[in-house]
């Protein structure tokens, strides 16, 4: 394309690649322009480990306990540092699941049905669901026992694991796997990490 100057400023002479381009736009054809790919959700993984303090972690100082795969973890992955426990665990779990103050979902205790988290209440796992993830936990629920208290009616695709606060037998437990009991072989914490 030619540029000429006149008296009037900056002119473009017309030509082929001029004629092209009102060619393709009057017959309706369309430009695509191409971007940055969309950016791939990062992955979510959350690990709740019951009676484990903040500073038995080498990462936070501790100088009696190696943990160099979870210190490596945790250096590799987004940390949250604003969230407060409470002194056992159903409560701390529903707040950990929901962003609340345990008293709002309902849990206040760990046994007598205080355990039992509202089925109104949003989990973490629900919410990742309505953006496309699946969602698994592995483990304790320990947020009740019944329908529709448990993970699948809470957003999670797959549980395997134990509704109660702790199985009756570190070894050779059986757990609930998506609702039906599964015996299993071995100590319990192997079983559910293998």
């Amino acid at each position: 394309m030619s540029r000429s100057r006149s008296s009037r400023g900056l002119r473009i002479a017309a030509g082929p690649p001029l004629a092209l381009l009102v060619t393709l736009l009057a017959s309706g054809s369309t430009i695509e322009t191409f971007g940055p790919p969309a950016p791939v959700p990062p992955n979510v993984l959350l690990i709740v480990a019951d009676d484990m303090g903040w500073g038995d972690l080498r990462l936070h100082g501790n100088e009696r306990i190696d943990t160099p795969v979870l210190d490596r973890f945790a250096q590799e992955s987004a940390r949250f540092d604003r969230f407060f426990v409470s002194p056992v665990c159903a409560p701390t779990r529903a707040s950990l699941l929901t962003g609340r103050y345990h008293l709002r979902t309902g849990v206040s205790s760990v046994t007598g049905g205080l355990e039992t988290m509202r089925a109104s209440e949003v989990t973490l796992a629900e919410a990742l669901r309505g953006r496309g993830y699946a969602t698994s936990l592995t483990g304790k629920w320990h947020l009740g026992a019944h329908y529709p208290h448990t993970p699948q009616p809470q957003g999670f695709e797959r549980f395997v694991g134990f509704f109660e606060g702790h199985t009756n037998n570190y070894f050779d437990a059986t757990l609930i796997d998506n609702g039906r009991s599964r015996p299993t072989r071995g100590y319990i914490t192997d079983v559910l990490t293998d």
